[in-house]
């Protein structure tokens, strides 16, 4: 029998992060990257070994690749182009591009085990001294109402009781934090434990996930695209798998019947491999779709919860992120996503103020932003599930009710800005403050603000090596500065530079050491450009300064910057936080003054 004991010294720490899913590992990397004093705690004693999530779309392989890891996930990932979707009669209706988003760097979806997903990150936190504690889990949480303490910013105003799950005699460990981040999924401990109410509904419709790979004989014909099948009473939805596997999503129906009394949940034992291939056999018909039982990598049932917490802090000083603060179907490939970019959008929040280089406001945008897109990614959930549901389209044809349900491709691609990541726009607030000129989007590449930074490749100039943009914006959390200097064609020009340094110089006294760095792009004619052409300032480094190598300028084009140039700031989680005309260091200045102490 185990039995509990009080540990004699308590622990402080910067962060504490509960959960080391794809949303706590995110955010702890971010975290140790900047510098902070972060722990990692989860109750598994191991990472996801099977199942759970497996999508990864165009704007998270971009955020992985600003850690410099989306090469570790694409090694092994199936790479995904293309959805066909089968009516009832097993006749193709069409196949369209997955990704129809003309900036998408990556114009494909990736499908890998989150196990995977879990290592790579778990990896990168090693080499920043960080390592995950399991299993560990939390039994008990007290957040100060004192509010001079929470105000505070070297205060630890939060008690946390952790108990390590795999000794005998495990000493009860009481950790002081200044945050902490409840990344602990749909059942978020964290959340309940601070009473935070998730709005929203669950639905009655109950669906199946089932992981194999078929054998030899199978011949469903588009088994490595994702494939939409609406059957008479069914509707399954396929995905292509790393390892030649796949996974299918099951209609099952309503949940009456379903449910065990007693527990109120789903009841397991009504359900086996075997019926749920058993299903999917008759809605593949004529085509074969099969496994065998050793070839059954993992399945599950669930409900689908469509739900948003009403808050995604409490006290500015507890955040909760991923599954723990948003639930929707998974057949959108959104869950892992949303979760990876709720917390690559929080990390640099907490940096800064931890340094205490920016106050609380600079928090209040993690809410802001985040829950924002949840909502507007559970509208879009509600559409897509009914949509495609079988069931509920029988229902309502019953019914006489004429509600336009999309299908399953018309849905996807409608939505394509949410279910990529790519066009996310974040509202006006103090770290994206639109400039009187940039108003308006004039095209898909045009630089915006609250939007991420489009893929363009430029010419280094020191070296002539191209280089893509996206790779000047690194996840390490500092706020990036590119000065596109337009034309530096005369001694004019040269002088106009020399002014701007002057300003530039003053403006980096002011601010933190090591916040802010400057990327310089040059609108050049023709190759004759050096890198010591232009001002010290302008080039901190030899890697610092590119230019668009054609004559034509493309990359000023795309952004939409004419030849006078211009300032753009993107954030340290690589979005556009404002744009300034190419003289106005001024108005850099005030936004930076907005959030910064």
């Amino acid at each position: 029998m185990s039995s509990t004991v009080e540990s004699s010294t308590p622990s402080k720490v910067d962060v504490l992060v509960i959960g080391a899913g794809p949303a706590g590992l995110t955010c702890a990397l971010g975290l140790a990257k900047a510098g902070v004093n972060v722990r990692i705690v989860d109750h598994s004693p191991t990472k996801v070994q099977s199942g759970h999530a497996d999508g990864v779309m165009p704007r998270t392989i971009e955020v992985l690749q600003s850690h410099g890891l989306a090469d570790a996930l694409l090694k092994d990932a199936n790479q995904v182009y293309t959805i066909s979707n089968y009516n009832y009669e097993a006749d193709c209706a069409g196949r369209v591009t997955m990704i129809n988003e003309p900036t998408a760097r990556y114009p494909f979806a990736a499908t890998q085990n989150q196990g995977v997903m879990e290592g790579i990150l778990g990896d990168a936190l090693l080499k920043e001294g960080a390592v995950i504690e399991r299993p560990v889990r939390p039994t008990a949480i007290d957040l100060s109402t004192d509010e001079n303490e929470l105000k505070d910013p070297d205060a630890y105003p939060i008690k946390v009781r952790v108990k390590k799950l795999n000794e005998e005699e495990a000493a009860e460990e009481l950790v002081h934090a200044k945050y902490v981040v409840g990344a602990d999924g749909a059942h978020s401990w964290v959340r309940r434990a601070l009473n935070v109410p998730m709005e929203g509904e669950q639905t009655a419709h109950v669906w199946a996930a089932i992981d194999f790979t078929p054998t030899p004989d199978s011949n469903f014909p588009d088994w490595r695209n994702i494939a939409t099948v609406n059957a008479k009473d069914v509707g399954i939805m396929l995905i292509p798998r790393e390892g030649g596997k796949i996974r299918l999503y099951v209609e099952l129906g309503s949940e009456d019947g379903l449910v065990n009394a007693e527990s109120g949940r789903l009841d397991s034992a009504q359900f086996s491999p075997d019926r749920l291939l058993e299903i999917a056999k008759k809605a593949f018909a004529p085509f074969v779709l099969k496994t065998t039982p050793e070839n059954v990598e993992w399945w599950t049932v669930y409900v689908i919860g469509q739900r948003v917490a009403s808050t995604f802090s409490v006290k500015d000083r507890v955040f909760i992120a991923g599954d723990a603060c948003h639930t929707h179907s998974p057949k959108g490939g959104q869950g892992m996503n949303v979760s990876i970019n709720d917390a690559h959008n929080l990390a640099w929040k907490l940096a800064y103020t931890i340094r205490g280089w920016a106050g609380t406001s600079l928090l209040d945008t993690y809410e802001f932003e985040r829950r924002s897109f949840a909502l507007e990614l559970i509208a879009f959930d509600k559409w897509f599930a009914e949509g495609f549901s079988a069931k509920a389209r029988a229902k309502l044809i019953a019914e006489g009710n004429n509600v336009d349900l999309p299908g399953p491709l018309e849905a996807f691609r409608a939505f394509s800005s949410v279910t990529t990541g790519i066009r996310i726009r974040y509202a006006p607030s103090i770290i994206t403050a639109t400039a009187p000129d940039k108003t308006d989007e004039n095209g898909p590449y045009t630089l915006t603000v609250g939007k991420r930074l489009p893929p363009q490749v430029v010419l280094r100039v020191a070296d002539r090596r191209p280089v893509n943009v996206q790779d000047l914006c690194l996840s390490n959390g500092r706020f990036k500065l590119f000065v596109f200097t337009g034309d530096v064609l005369s001694a004019d020009d040269i002088q106009s530079l020399n002014k701007l340094t002057t300003d530039l110089d003053a403006l980096l006294s002011e601010l933190p050491k090591g916040l802010l760095e400057v990327f310089s792009i040059i609108k050049a004619k023709d190759d004759a450009i050096t890198y010591m052409d232009v001002p010290q300032t302008l080039r901190p480094h030899w890697t610092s300064i590119h230019f668009d190598g054609h004559a034509s300028g493309p990359v000023y084009d795309a952004y939409g910057i004419n030849r006078e140039g211009a300032l753009v700031v993107f954030r340290p989680d690589g979005y556009v936080g404002t744009i300034t005309p190419l003289g106005e260091v001024e108005l850099v200045r005030q936004y930076f003054r907005q959030f910064l102490k």
